[in-house]
């Protein structure tokens, strides 16, 4: 297999796919919880984003400080995409 560092097309399409993945994540626990406003969304968006960002300062470089926050502003606007899609979901 080549690696996705190497191409940035696959990369790219790697971010789409997760992305649609942490989506349909998202809706299944959602839906186990009755799509009602709790404190269960608010544990697992923070929970994500602390261990990502654990996990970038790791490995990103202080150089690749902005394209890590970028990253992490994709996850947190995936998590307000589904706040809002859900109307019993408040942010």
């Amino acid at each position: 297999m080549q690696s996705v560092h190497a191409d940035p097309k696959a990369l790219g399409l790697t971010v789409l796919a997760l992305s649609i993945a942490l989506e349909e994540t998202l809706r299944a626990l959602a839906q186990k919880n009755g799509n009602q406003p709790g404190q269960w969304l608010d544990e697992v968006q923070d929970l994500a984003l602390l261990r990502a960002q654990a996990h970038l300062s790791e490995r990103a470089s202080s150089e690749d400080a902005d394209a890590a926050q970028a990253a992490l502003a994709v996850v947190d606007h995936i998590f307000g995409k589904i706040r809002a899609s859900y109307p019993g979901i408040i942010s």
